[in-house]
């Protein structure tokens, strides 16, 4: 690799107390070949020795290396190495992040390169993800989210995928939202996919299931949930009075449902009457936009059990529901029964979350 040439593309991995994924990241960036690449290291104020083992990781590895100070928060740290990098391609990936193929950027590249030349709209693309997990048996639940990250839909992008693509339309998408700390990948995907479109390259990546693992793979998909439609139907409140929602993971064990459920309950009860039935109208009409996924289980099921890869899923019944089903789940009436059944949820989850989870202590 040329350290002094302009590289071809600038990887751009945010930190926060990352010191046990930084010898690996760098041991799999560097059985790349054919890429010419710089690393940038965007520290979001480590703790642990992150910064200290980067250091001396750079003496050992033949890319360039920069190691950047930045506001905590991805999409802050993210858009601090945009605007460090030399490339005119950049490449955002979590630390975690793996390539199974020693070819994986080069044919990335490739791919990009060969867009048409007349293309006006942003183009970005992401890898197919699969998970990293301590079990060796193999999860249906866990072949559904693989499964789901590769179907051409834009609510299903997310950046354990790595996204690449050009600096003008990353500019041009109007960047990572910096607002929250959390859910920038979902709103710079929403984003290109209003003017642009998505791609699915060849080569997979994997992430590490260490957060599903330690909190629990449903609980933490539940509360990503509430998180999403709190943005859909525009709750700023609840981010204002719950910060704790994405804690470190390294300071979190199994994460506990009672004080988000609760927290809701409680912000939800100083609504007047007719804002409390906004809300729960709002999240009907989200939930039951969402019932495709229901179809896509099914799918999911039929091609675990035969053993095929997450790409390989044949979309019987979700296509039997985008062609029968979708309008009707789209109407008032259905909203509205979703939104009683959630409330419904709600509650009842509430009350078994109570009983059965550790009490936590309250501090101010």
């Amino acid at each position: 690799m040329h350290v002094n040439r302009k590289p071809d593309l600038s990887i751009i991995v945010p930190l926060l107390n990352e010191a046990a994924e930084l010898q690996i990241l760098f041991e799999t960036l560097a059985a790349q070949k054919d890429a010419c690449f710089e690393l940038l290291l965007c520290d979001g104020g480590s703790s642990d020795a992150t910064r200290n083992i980067a250091a001396e990781l750079e003496k050992r590895y033949p890319f360039p290396l920069h190691l950047l100070d930045t506001p905590p928060g991805r999409g802050c740290q993210m858009n601090a190495g945009a605007a460090a990098a030399r490339a005119d391609m950049l490449l955002f990936l979590h630390a975690d992040s793996r390539f199974t193929a020693p070819d994986a950027l080069a044919t990335a590249l490739h791919h990009m390169a060969n867009l048409p030349e007349n293309t006006r709209h942003p183009v970005a693309a992401r890898f197919r993800l699969r998970f990293r997990r301590r079990e060796s048996t193999p999860s249906v639940a866990y072949y559904f989210y693989e499964a789901k990250a590769q179907l051409d839909r834009v609510d299903c992008v997310r950046g354990d995928q790595g996204f690449l693509l050009s600096r003008s339309d990353f500019e041009l998408a109007g960047r990572f939202d910096d607002t929250l700390p959390f859910l920038e990948d979902i709103r710079l995907a929403a984003s290109i996919s209003r003017q642009g479109k998505w791609m699915l390259l060849p080569a997979e990546i994997t992430s590490s299931a260490r957060r599903f693992e330690a909190e629990g793979l449903l609980r933490r998909q539940i509360v990503n949930a509430i998180i999403v439609n709190a943005v859909v139907v525009e709750w700023t409140a609840f981010f204002r009075e719950l910060p704790g929602l994405y804690r470190c993971h390294s300071d979190t064990g199994k994460l506990l449902l009672f004080p988000l459920l609760d927290g809701i309950r409680t912000l939800l009860a100083d609504f007047p009457p007719y804002r409390r039935l906004s809300f729960w109208q709002s999240t009907g009409r989200h939930v039951a936009a969402n019932s495709w996924q229901i179809f896509f289980w099914l799918d999911v099921r039929n091609a675990f059990q035969k053993s095929l890869p997450p790409g390989a899923v044949q979309l019987l019944w979700t296509n039997r529901f985008n062609r029968y089903l979708s309008s009707g789940f789209c109407s008032p009436p259905v909203a509205s029964v979703v939104a009683a059944a959630v409330w419904i949820w709600h509650r009842g989850m509430l009350l078994f979350c109570r009983h059965l989870e550790p009490r936590i202590i309250k501090t101010s």
